[in-house]
């Protein structure tokens, strides 16, 4: 788009104008326009236009230099030119030409900037959501591989004075808190129990969550990868350390 106006658009309007009778009088005027008329597509192209697209704030800003790019412009009209024909209604033959040029790169490049934008956002809103629902998915195909067989699909927690029901497949990790466990699930709330993450062990499925610091236990279907001092979950945005004391353990799992 932009070669197409840059090369084409903005070459054929100028020329619909006595430009080679400007040429030979004033060419410097002629050529300082030309190129002032480019610098405005672009900025309407890389800035204005896209700031259309934001908030309130982003609206008024590009309104400001909207109205800048005017007053330059009608700067410009100030400056005096002798042109052989001097008049043509109310305005000078050339300044009626930088307007009506002006005017039309504006409308241009302000809605092709906008759309050019707008566009770009909803390419990566979707790129990101594709990239959210293949991670759900590999989740749920990794779990159910790993939970294929599995006798208990729930532990039971108490939390207060309540008994709470936790399914398995919803813990995401396990954080010790002194003589508190934290369980933080899978599209619920934490449930905080009093409890130690030794007799936590003791409670999950056999082989299916491993302990990888003396504050963490996490389930094995969602390590996604691993260093030497940090594991890395599927569906958790903050990495787990990793305690040198159960490394060996994390291995065998």
């Amino acid at each position: 788009m932009d070669i197409i106006f840059g090369v084409l658009v903005i070459p054929t309007m100028i020329f619909l104008f006595p430009v080679t009778e400007w040429m030979q009088w004033h060419p410097d005027y002629v050529l300082f326009y030309i190129l002032w008329l480019y610098g405005v597509w672009l900025l309407c192209r890389k800035a204005i236009g896209p700031m259309f697209t934001q908030d309130v704030q982003g609206v008024v800003l590009a309104a400001g230099s909207l109205f800048l790019v005017l007053v330059v412009t009608f700067m410009m009209t100030l400056t005096p030119v002798d042109f052989p024909r001097e008049r043509m209604g109310a305005l000078q033959l050339h300044q009626r030409a930088m307007w009506i040029l002006l005017l039309a790169v504006i409308s241009a490049g302000v809605p092709v900037g906008a759309l050019r934008t707008r566009n770009r956002e909803l390419s990566s809103k979707k790129e990101e959501e594709e990239e959210q629902q293949n991670a759900a998915d590999a989740i749920n195909t990794r779990r159910a591989e790993a939970l294929s067989g599995m006798d208990r699909g729930e532990i039971q927690l108490k939390t207060g004075y309540s008994i709470v029901h936790v399914p398995v497949t919803a813990i995401k990790y396990i954080e010790g808190r002194n003589n508190y466990a934290c369980f933080h699930l899978d599209h619920r709330k934490d449930v905080v129990s009093q409890i130690t993450l030794k007799n936590v062990m003791e409670m999950l499925p056999e082989g299916k969550f491993a302990r990888v610091h003396r504050s963490y236990i996490v389930p094995l279907w969602r390590i996604e990868k691993r260093s030497g001092t940090s594991v890395k979950l599927m569906g958790v945005e903050e990495s787990i350390p990793l305690g040198r004391a159960y490394k060996e353990t994390l291995n065998n799992g």
